[in-house]
């Protein structure tokens, strides 16, 4: 079964900091993430309004799509961290990966216990993504 890889990162913005990420964030999807991932089904960043807690939501083909997002954006991560986001972080991976991989993601979420990363693997399903 050929299932999508789908990531979903929770962060807290640092006090203060919050429409200046969302430009940052903005920038990074347009001038970064998009031109250059093009097998990459969906990314985006999700907010309640007045909120400092946001949501990125990624949807892959694959786990290798996956693994060419994070070596595309590592040096991002870590300034999103410097600048923007307190350490504190969850994320939750549906799909297969690789070990190498789930040590990479886990460890870009800084500051993040191994209990914040939670990684489901697809047992039934299907998709209706157009094939990439």
């Amino acid at each position: 079964m050929s299932a999508p890889f789908i990531f979903v990162g929770t962060h807290r913005v640092k006090p203060g900091k919050r429409e200046e990420f969302t430009t940052y964030f903005t920038e990074l999807c347009a001038g970064i993430v998009e031109p250059n991932e093009p097998r990459l089904h969906s990314f985006f960043g999700y907010a309640a309004p007045g909120s400092d807690v946001v949501t990125v939501v990624q949807v892959h083909p694959d786990a290798d799509s996956m693994a060419t997002h994070m070596n595309l954006i590592m040096e991002h991560i870590s300034e999103s961290y410097a600048e923007y986001l307190e350490p504190e972080s969850t994320v939750q991976i549906y799909g297969s990966l690789s070990d190498e991989l789930a040590q990479t993601v886990a460890g870009a979420s800084q500051g993040s216990s191994d209990e914040a990363v939670t990684i489901r693997e697809p047992f039934a399903g299907f998709s209706r993504l157009p094939a990439v």
